[in-house]
């Protein structure tokens, strides 16, 4: 007897569609995911960097307040992306290095908040050094003052010494004419000829015009853009001495019109980040 065809629904009559159209559907959602996983991905990035620039902000003593509360939002997110699963290699490279730098900052932060606490962060102190030279000049400055103002003049003579003549005015001799009067001739004593001619005081430097602002940002913001910047060359091992906050200023002042114009966005944010091993200030649009 032949065998009987297999029935529709029984095992082995369309396997081959099946696990194709199945295959089909994973990859789509595979793909789906991928891209989700993506634009989280750019976006924990966003507001990871933003956020250094908030501490930032805080260690140098701009903002009052630690920006904790972001902090613990922040690691719970970049938790969260970093237990998803993803076949795509590239993408989970990304999730571990953006997990890594997360790490690496909230370690500094750790350390910068408990030296700060402690009396002993580096900027603290220096800052601490600044301001006691700065009123110890000050201070020399008003006791040389105080002192240069206390000093008694040299008193006069009351009398011309013996044998000195005194000073004689010399009048013109009077004339049947009149003509122009000529003021009378003082002949000095010898201590008045001895005497030093008084110093004018030298003029005083004109002020240095502050550097033009950016479009949207105030001193401040630019001002912690420029310590960021810096300290980030200095974490790189760059040389800094030839970067000046007035330079900065500069650049950022004419670079953002040009971008306004170029990408038609409403602002422009600048961040600093570190790319080859060196630092270097990027530039964001926003539209």
């Amino acid at each position: 007897m032949a065998p009987l065809p297999p029935k529709p629904g029984v095992k082995g009559a369309s396997s081959a569609p099946l696990d194709a159209r199945a295959r089909e559907e994973l990859e789509r959602q595979d793909r789906h995911r991928t891209e989700e996983l993506l634009d989280a991905c750019e976006k924990v990035e966003e507001e990871l960097e933003k956020l250094k620039g908030r501490f930032e902000l805080y260690f140098l003593g701009i903002d009052r307040r630690e920006p904790a509360r972001e902090r613990e939002e922040m690691k719970r997110r970049v938790a969260r992306l970093k237990g998803e699963f993803t076949r795509n290699t590239g993408l989970r490279f990304r999730i571990e290095t953006l997990h890594a730098r997360f790490i690496s900052y909230e370690r500094m932060w750790t350390r910068s908040a408990r030296e700060k606490e402690e009396g002993t962060y580096r900027r603290d102190l220096i800052r601490a050094r600044r301001k006691a030279e700065l009123e110890a000049k000050r201070g020399g400055e008003k006791r040389q003052d105080a002192k240069t103002a206390g000093a008694s003049p040299p008193q006069e003579a009351a009398a011309p010494a013996a044998g000195v003549p005194a000073p004689v005015a010399v009048a013109p001799a009077p004339t049947s004419e009149p003509g122009p009067i000529v003021p009378a001739a003082v002949v000095p004593t010898p201590a008045e000829a001895k005497r030093p001619l008084p110093v004018p005081a030298p003029r005083p430097a004109p002020p240095r015009a502050a550097p033009p602002l950016p479009s949207g940002m105030s001193e401040q913001q630019l001002r912690a853009l420029y310590e960021a910047y810096v300290a980030a060359k200095k974490r790189c091992n760059e040389d800094v001495s030839r970067v000046s906050y007035d330079a900065l200023a500069k650049s950022v002042a004419k670079q953002v019109p040009e971008l306004i114009a170029k990408y038609k966005a409403k602002t422009v944010e600048f961040k600093v980040v570190i790319k080859d091993g060196h630092a270097i200030l990027k530039a964001v649009p926003r539209t």
